[in-house]
């Protein structure tokens, strides 16, 4: 696995945001950086994460064999991390470390945002990166068949691909079979956030 590798780029993640133009790209890598190892690599799974990785790192992603994966970063993955890139990026510029300790800044132009407005954004920016993060992982699990390296676990340390939905609620949903109308449903094979189909 590289792990210098970034599946985005600083500009598209620019293009993509309200991220503004003259933004630093560096300000960025780390961003996109730590939503890959945080984020993405829970919704592969560490084995297929690193596959990714490492096909974006020798150019193999864009090899006929490999159009899937290929379709994969440019449709699903690529959303995902420029959701939650931008979702980082937010404490980064809301704050910044100096050698006095932490800092807000303003201009003569601009003041910073008081911190009620601050979690509003971050909360919208969470919402929306656990909804791209949803597409991805419901992606996946209907076209497990074209990606063997998916939720394969290649030693005790890799992490499985998290199946469950991105959204964390502390709400316990009932599964189970029951009645609606006349009706009868049971279990879905697939995670409870995908629904359940009626019995035939």
């Amino acid at each position: 696995m590289s792990s210098k590798v970034l599946l985005i780029s600083e500009q598209t993640l620019k293009q993509s945001t309200a991220i503004n133009e003259n933004v630093d790209s560096s300000e960025l890598r780390f961003c996109i950086s730590q939503a890959q190892y945080l984020f993405l690599q829970e919704s592969l799974g560490t084995f297929f994460f690193d596959t990714m990785l490492d096909l974006v790192a020798t150019g193999d992603i864009n090899l006929p064999g490999k159009i899937r994966y290929k379709e994969l970063l440019d449709n699903q993955i690529t959303q995902m991390l420029i959701a939650y890139s931008y979702y980082l990026a937010l404490d980064n510029f809301y704050m910044k470390f100096i050698n006095i300790g932490l800092q807000s800044f303003s201009s003569e132009q601009s003041a910073p945002i008081d911190s009620k407005t601050f979690q509003y954004m971050k909360s919208l920016a969470r919402d929306n990166a656990q909804f791209a993060d949803n597409l991805l992982r419901r992606f996946l699990v209907f076209n497990t068949q074209f990606f063997p390296e998916y939720a394969t676990i290649r030693s005790n340390g890799d992490l499985t691909a998290e199946f469950a939905g991105a959204f964390k609620s502390p709400i316990t949903l009932p599964g189970g079979g029951n009645v609606r109308g006349n009706v009868e449903w049971y279990d879905c094979p697939y995670p409870w956030w995908y629904g359940q189909v009626p019995k035939p």
